[in-house]
């Protein structure tokens, strides 16, 4: 004795929308976690974070999202022509990212080779921001 479905519904298709909707609800709650961060970071007074001379170690922070490795929403915004803090931002955070073949990730990158040494001395280029990403990640 079975069972015999008597339905006529799309259950696959069903079941794909709703997949698709969590992917966009994923990426979005990301990409809001990225924005946040990335304001956050570009936002520290120059007393605790450092003096924006020119524009390249700014610029160079921002945000991708992956999925499965690639791409799928990248975030920099030149500021003070600081178009080589973008460049290196992005180049940073593909390489990270690609290194995350499986599910979805949030990259979040000062760019510039110095954010290093400008944070060990001290300043907080991106520590306060990635904390509150985590925490924020966290909740989600």
């Amino acid at each position: 004795m079975g069972l015999e479905a008597k339905f006529t519904g799309d259950i696959d298709g069903m079941f794909k929308a709703f997949l698709l909707e969590v992917e966009r609800q994923i990426i979005e709650s990301l990409c809001r976690i990225g924005e946040e961060a990335v304001s956050m970071a570009k936002t520290i007074p120059p007393e605790r974070g450092f003096t924006d001379r020119t524009g390249n170690l700014r610029s160079s922070i921002g945000y991708v999202v992956f999925k499965d490795g690639k791409p799928v929403n990248i975030a920099f915004e030149a500021v003070k022509g600081g178009h080589v803090g973008v460049h290196e931002g992005q180049r940073l955070a593909q390489q990270i990212g690609e290194n995350y073949t499986d599910g979805y990730t949030l990259v979040v990158v000062a760019g510039m080779n110095y954010a290093v040494h400008v944070e060990s001395k001290g300043r907080d280029v991106l520590t306060s921001a990635e904390k509150q990403a985590e925490k924020a990640i966290a909740k989600e």
